[in-house]
């Protein structure tokens, strides 16, 4: 059995440890809080955010920030916001597919693979999602999509 000293001692050990991996997870977080709350208030120069219903941060050739959002007046909108200068761009969703048409194009030619995330950002001036899929052999694929017409725009394999 084992005594008080050992107890606390384990006790006091495993502690430190759940402290440090809840620093650093906060730590993450708070970077894309952040990013979030940057994108918004560039946005909101625009329009005013009622709900922000989705945030994606990719970075492709440069960093961008989109928002998922609804304005005051109920209507739900697309921002894609560029990090270096603040560059914002509108979209509605009669404009672009949702993440859901996104996803269901990718695994269309994939069908026995797992999605890991969709982003949505841009490559040079058209909207794209960036698709991330976990191949059978353990490897990563990114497929982008013209997020306007849904059509293949580029593909990366085997990462």
């Amino acid at each position: 059995m084992l005594n008080r000293k050992v107890v606390s001692g384990l006790t006091l050990f495993f502690l430190i440890i759940f402290l440090i991996f809840a620093w650093v997870f906060y730590s993450s977080q708070a970077k894309s809080h952040q990013a979030q709350q940057e994108a918004v208030r560039l946005i909101e120069t625009d329009y005013t955010v009622k709900d922000v219903k989705k945030f994606y941060w990719t970075t492709i050739s440069e960093a961008y920030f989109a928002l998922d959002f609804v304005d005051d007046s109920g209507q739900e909108r697309y921002a894609i916001v560029k990090r270096e200068g603040g560059t914002v761009n509108y979209y509605t969703p009669s404009q672009i597919i949702s993440e859901e048409d996104a996803k269901a194009i990718a695994l269309a030619d994939n069908e026995n693979y797992k999605i890991m995330q969709a982003r949505l950002g841009m490559i040079k001036d058209t909207p794209v999602w960036e698709i991330t899929i976990k191949n059978d052999n353990n490897t990563l694929t990114y497929y982008y999509l013209n997020a306007q017409d849904g059509s293949w725009l580029q593909k990366i394999e085997n990462i």
